[in-house]
């Protein structure tokens, strides 16, 4: 009995976390995040008309990112 409980609590152990698999999912999400800031910063700082501030947003959001 104590064997079968063993190998349920392996089994459910093996399967309870199956998103942290993948490192490498998360690690281009980032890059790509400072790519689009970087890439925003840079926009906003050529920006004649308005507020920087807002030609950042108006770039994070084009891009799918909130503004930080």
């Amino acid at each position: 009995m104590k064997v079968l409980l063993f190998v349920l609590a392996v089994l459910l152990a093996a399967c309870a976390n199956p998103g942290l698999s993948d490192p490498s999912a998360r690690k281009s999400t980032s890059s790509s995040e400072n790519r689009d800031v970087s890439d925003c910063e840079r926009e906003a700082a050529l920006a004649s008309a308005g507020s920087k501030a807002q030609a950042f947003d108006k770039c994070m959001r084009a891009r799918s990112q909130t503004p930080k």
